[in-house]
């Protein structure tokens, strides 16, 4: 569902965003370096993060429509295994029907 380049860019992202605190100790808070990495990886986290947000709004779609399928699946299995029983239960009480004489 994800593909494998929107993971890739969210994790690049969220590494740029790990990196921050290291790289603003080195080159300082306020550096043109640490503010470009800083909101570079801020920008492809997010990216990162709306395609997931829109990916699971979609699966979620699907997957309530699928769990309604298998649960209408489910109940007509419940009424033609009770139907089967019913059936089983007539042919036990039923009388024999009288063999014929050969």
């Amino acid at each position: 569902m994800l593909e494998l380049e929107t993971l890739a860019a969210f994790f690049i992202g969220a590494g740029l965003m790990a990196l921050v605190p290291a790289l603003s100790a080195v080159a300082g808070k306020d550096s043109k370096i640490t503010t470009a990495v800083a909101n570079t990886g801020r920008t492809i986290t997010k990216q990162g993060m709306k395609v997931g947000l829109v990916v699971v709004d979609k699966t979620s779609g699907v997957v309530k429509s699928v769990g309604r399928g298998l649960s209408e699946v489910g109940e007509s299995f419940s009424d033609v295994l009770a139907e089967a029983k019913d059936d089983l239960a007539q042919s036990k009480n039923a009388p024999a029907a009288p063999e014929a004489n050969s």
